[in-house]
C-alpha cells in the first residue's frame, strides 16, 4: 500500500523505539492526492529527512498501520520507494 499526496508539514530528526530498536524517523503530514482535505500522518523510518520540501508531492510506502481507537486517528509507519528494507519491516513480516 502507498499513500501519495502534498507534503503539509514535516518534523526531522526525531528518534522512536520501534521492535526493541531505535530508529531515525521523519514525521509527515501529507494530504491525499484524490482528496486534499483528507490528511495522513505518517512516520517515515529510518531516514533522517525526506527529499520533498513542504508544498511537494510525496509518496510513502506503506510498513505497518497503526491505530489509536481512543482518538480516532490512523498513522501510518512508512519508508520512502526504492529504499531498502528496514530493520522495522523484516521484523513485521
Amino acid at each position: 500500500m502507498t499513500r501519495e499526496g502534498t507534503l503539509l508539514e514535516k518534523e526531522t530528526g526525531l528518534k522512536t523505539i520501534f521492535q526493541g530498536a531505535e530508529h531515525p524517523y521523519v514525521r509527515c503530514v501529507i494530504a491525499d492526492t484524490v482528496d486534499p482535505a483528507r490528511h495522513f500522518e505518517c512516520r517515515v523510518l529510518d531516514v533522517d529527512d525526506v527529499p520533498a520540501s513542504i508544498g511537494e508531492l510525496i509518496t510513502l510506502e506503506v510498513i505497518h498501520v497503526v491505530t489509536d481507537r481512543r482518538s480516532g486517528t490512523v498513522r501510518f509507519d512508512c519508508r520512502l520507494p526504492g529504499s531498502p528494507a528496514t530493520a522495522a519491516e523484516a521484523t513485521l513480516s
